[in-house]
């Protein structure tokens, strides 16, 4: 658990490092894991909320038949990743405007990516497949 805060982040960073090397996920996949948190984390804080209170956002991790589970839970306002986004393609890249990319980054890095209000919660699912000794980045 970690409050709504940038500097809050690196628990998250440390918590989803130690899990992996707990359970013998591959760094890429913990690499992985940890870009699509550090973006939806980002986005929460940043954006999901209107007050400046204090707010506690959980993030509970699981591996079960080789696949990686983290589930991302939030009091922030209703922000469902999965709708469709717009993509920015247009002009360089001094010209565009921020945002936008990070999202595609998330579904494409992840197998899985399952969003649901409960209450007053958002609940962000984040699904990655693999298996020891295939996806550990090694030839």
């Amino acid at each position: 658990m970690i409050g709504n805060t940038i500097a809050e982040m690196v628990k998250v960073v440390d918590f989803v490092e130690r899990f992996g090397s707990d359970h013998g996920i591959p760094q890429s996949i913990t690499n992985d894991l940890n870009i699509c948190l550090d973006e939806l984390l980002n986005n929460t804080i940043s954006y999901g909320y209107t007050d400046k209170a204090t707010h506690e956002i959980v993030v509970n991790l699981s591996l079960l038949d080789g696949v990686l589970t983290a589930v991302l839970r939030d009091d922030g306002m209703l922000f469902d990743p999965n709708q469709p986004l717009p993509i920015r393609s247009s002009g360089d890249l001094k010209s565009r405007k921020i945002g936008g990319v990070g999202l595609h980054f998330v579904k494409s890095l992840m197998d899985e990516v399952v969003y649901r209000r409960v209450g007053r919660y958002n609940e962000t699912e984040l699904k990655k497949k693999f298996r020891r000794g295939v996806d550990d980045g090694n030839c």
